[in-house]
């Protein structure tokens, strides 16, 4: 009788276990749609962010140029290169296009 009780003990057990097994792995599964989720809506906002980061940099430059150079020389100076940088950006990008075509 003792082994009898001690087997249906450990079934129970183990029925139990596997209850919980099956609970572990289904918020797992869970966890791991929130994770893809979160992860989606991370890349959206970091395009986001890039995207009005470069928008603020473009309205920075335009503001500039539309309102004549700056008035001492070294805003002069940095605004020049920054312009003279962003051209040559500009024209490496052309180049590149253009040599993408040709082959």
């Amino acid at each position: 009788m003792a082994l009898e009780q001690y087997i249906q003990r450990i079934d129970d057990k183990l029925h139990l276990l596997l209850k919980k097994l099956q609970q572990v792995q289904a918020e797992n599964v869970l966890l791991k749609e929130q994770l893809q989720e979160q992860e989606d809506i991370l890349a959206v906002q970091q395009e986001t962010i890039a995207s009005l980061e470069n928008k603020l940099h473009l309205t920075k430059m335009a503001g500039a140029t539309g309102q004549g150079l700056p008035a001492d020389a070294a805003a002069d100076e940095e605004f020049r290169k920054e312009m003279r940088n962003k051209i040559n950006d500009y024209i490496k990008e052309i180049d590149r296009c253009i040599a993408l075509l040709n082959s």
